[in-house]
Order: C-alpha cells, then sequence, then structure tokens
C-alpha cells in the first residue's frame, strides 16, 4: 500500500512539474493607459502607500524640446487619474520612481535650452539630473539637480536606508566613449561616487539589484561593440567588478528579484525590428520569455512583482511600457502607454 501511495504521489509531483516546465508565459490582461496622439513615452511604475503610480514623458516627439513628466495614478492599474505633471524649461526625459515612508521620489533627466543664432530653434545643451518628492502623491516639490551635469542617475533605487543609483555619461566625439559608476545618498540630494563600474563599450542606462551577500548584480545597456548588454557584479564592499557580456541586446533594463530568481524586461530586437521583451537572467545572460504588443518606438518599462502571486509556484508581473505599434498612419510620432499582467 505505502508504495502504490508513493507511487502515485511521484506521478502526481512529476505530472505537475511538467506542467510548470510547459507553461507558456501568458498576457492576462492588457490596457492602453494613456494616447493623446502625442509621443508618450518612458515609463516606469510603483506601488505606493496603497496606490500605484505611473510616470512617462510626454512630448511632439522622441527627441522633442518640450518634454514634460507626467504622474498618474490607480489602485487596480486599470483606471486612472492625473495626479501630477514635473516640467522644467528643458526636454525632461527618462522619468523613474523610488519611495520610502516618508516620500515617493521622481528622478529624471533634463536637458537644457541652447539658443542657435539668427531664425534657428533652441537644441540640445547639457544634459543634468534632476528629482522631485511628493509626501501625497498629488503636490510635488520643487525640482532639484542632483550630482553632477553631464552625469544621468538613470534608475535611483533605496537599500537599508540609503539611496544607490549607477550614473552613465556619453560622450560622442569621433570614437564614443563613456563610463558608468555606482553612487550613493542619504538624501537623495547630495550623492558620493563608490567606484567605476565600466568604461567598456560606452556603458548607458542601468538597472541594479542587491543579493543576500551584500554584493550588487546589475544589467547595463551598451552603445559599442556587439551591442549586447552587459551583466556586471561587484563584490561585498561595492567596489570590485567583474564583467561578462549577457548575451542579447537589452535595452532600458529593469529588474525584479521572485524568490531567487531574477527577471529583466527592456528594449529587445527581433528581425523587424525594435520590442519589448521579458527575459529571465540565468547566471550572467539573459534568456527571453516573452515579447509584448509593440514595435517602432518602444520599451522602457517599469516592472513590479504581483504581490498576490509572492508565495505562488509561478510568478506574475505587472508591466508598463510604451509602443508605436497602434500609431496612426497620419501620425509618425504617436507613441501610447501600456500596463498588462504576465504569468510565466
Amino acid at each position: 500500500m505505502y508504495r502504490m501511495r508513493y507511487r502515485v504521489f511521484v506521478g502526481i509531483w512529476m505530472a505537475a512539474l511538467s506542467t510548470m516546465a510547459s507553461a507558456e508565459p501568458t498576457i492576462d490582461w492588457m490596457t492602453k493607459v494613456y494616447d493623446d496622439g502625442q509621443h508618450n513615452a518612458f515609463t516606469d511604475l510603483i506601488s505606493w502607500k496603497g496606490q500605484y503610480y505611473l510616470c512617462f514623458r510626454h512630448g511632439a516627439s522622441h527627441l522633442s524640446m518640450d518634454g514634460e513628466i507626467r504622474v498618474m495614478r490607480s489602485t487596480d492599474l486599470k483606471n486612472w487619474e492625473a495626479c501630477g505633471t514635473v516640467d522644467t524649461l528643458g526636454d525632461d526625459r527618462d522619468p523613474h520612481f523610488t519611495a520610502n515612508d516618508q516620500a515617493l521620489y521622481l528622478f529624471f533627466g533634463t536637458w537644457d535650452l541652447v539658443h542657435d543664432t539668427g531664425n534657428g530653434t533652441p537644441g540640445r545643451g547639457r544634459l543634468r539630473s534632476h528629482f522631485a518628492s511628493s509626501t501625497d502623491g498629488v503636490t510635488w516639490s520643487k525640482v532639484q539637480g542632483v550630482y553632477e551635469p553631464l552625469w544621468w542617475l538613470w534608475r535611483v533605487r533605496g537599500h537599508q536606508g540609503a539611496f544607490y543609483s549607477i550614473a552613465y555619461y556619453l560622450t560622442w566625439p569621433a570614437t564614443p566613449s563613456g563610463e558608468a559608476k555606482l553612487l550613493k545618498s542619504d538624501d537623495a540630494l547630495h550623492w558620493t561616487a563608490l567606484s567605476t563600474i565600466s568604461k567598456d563599450f560606452v556603458p548607458d542606462e542601468a538597472d541594479f539589484r542587491f543579493l543576500p551577500d551584500g554584493s550588487m548584480e546589475t544589467i547595463l545597456r551598451t552603445c559599442a561593440g556587439s551591442g549586447n548588454a552587459l551583466w556586471a557584479k561587484s563584490d561585498p564592499t561595492l567596489t570590485t567588478w567583474q564583467q561578462e557580456d549577457a548575451g542579447a541586446l537589452v535595452h532600458s533594463p529593469v529588474m525584479v528579484s521572485w524568490k531567487n530568481r531574477c527577471f529583466v524586461a527592456g528594449r529587445g530586437k527581433d528581425e523587424k525590428g525594435s520590442v519589448t521583451r521579458l527575459w529571465e537572467l540565468v547566471g550572467h545572460q539573459v534568456k527571453p520569455l516573452i515579447t509584448l504588443p509593440s514595435s517602432g518606438d518602444t520599451a522602457y518599462p517599469g516592472l513590479l512583482i504581483d504581490p498576490a502571486t509572492a508565495d505562488n509556484e509561478r510568478p506574475a508581473f505587472f508591466i508598463s511600457w510604451y509602443s508605436q505599434h497602434e500609431r496612426a498612419a497620419d501620425k509618425p510620432d504617436q507613441a501610447s502607454v501600456y500596463i498588462a499582467r504576465i504569468t510565466l
């Protein structure tokens, strides 16, 4: 009898494993959050004080100098209300959230204006990172510059009461060059450099996570070489780094951890062009899982684990992104913001 029960148990267990292994990622639902015919892009998503917050850049085109940051919030990720606009005189873009118990922080980059001679229109000058904060999600503080001009604090995350960011700069003479380094702040305003992560392949947009031993791993976009992203990992002191080719092109990466696994979303490429994609990070390589409805100018996602699946056998994600796959034929710059739930 014991052997029969054991065989039945093993059979059920093996069938369950087979089902989990063969289960394909699915889009449970998808909604278009914002589309006014303009270029709506560069999103992020966060859960804070019982509500979900979404931010994105609104402008006439990808590189127009009229970019402003819009913030919306929702209790169910499907019905959204506007709750703020942050705007300087320059092109505000690539907003990202971080938060603690006291405030919601919005970090973004701003290209200032350079006025042309004669009758020319203003052009793009120097980049500077900025942030604003809110204690209620509606009223936003004055905008303040952070760190040094030309350095982009592309994504900021909190860890053990401090703020961290992987900042980068790019120069584009005949031969492009750049650097990515790790910064730390105690107040989100004043920043100190801890270490240089890489100067190889012109490192760019990056996200990161802390590991249990205090070390950090990151995925960085590159602008030279093969075009594949870099994976880099520090020692626990956050001063020494190793790096490897991540195995695929990943732009605008965002990382989340679930149990002992790590997932990355961003812009990838297929035979038709740019797409928004979700990967799993296995070792130092990213393995593709699912491609979302997307084309043209796309990606820059926000990514959250659905808290309802924290103890499940399969994770589910909430993801925001932008895309031009539904743009009108007479509106070449039109881009829309979307949110979906994905189950692996």
